[in-house]
């Protein structure tokens, strides 16, 4: 995630948008930890956690958007 947990220290939504940060911090973290499954085992085993890792990437960028969101810094 783009955002650092730092950032949001004092914000006026610090609960909600740490919620969101830890939501999107453990998608990366799944998707990290099924790509170096997808490295060491076989085919099968590759075709479900790419399914994983995109799933995981997707949570994390919709988390970081919301973040943008509830904190003003929405990109038009």
């Amino acid at each position: 995630m783009k955002t650092k947990f730092n950032e949001l220290l004092g914000e006026e939504n610090f609960f909600l948008n740490s919620k969101i940060f830890d939501l999107g911090r453990q998608a990366e973290i799944i998707a990290k930890i099924t790509q170096e499954r997808i490295d060491e085992e076989g085919e099968f085993a590759k075709v479900f956690a790419s399914n994983v890792v995109k799933w995981m990437e997707d949570i994390a960028n919709d988390a970081q958007k919301v973040l943008d969101l509830s904190r003003g810094k929405e990109k038009s």
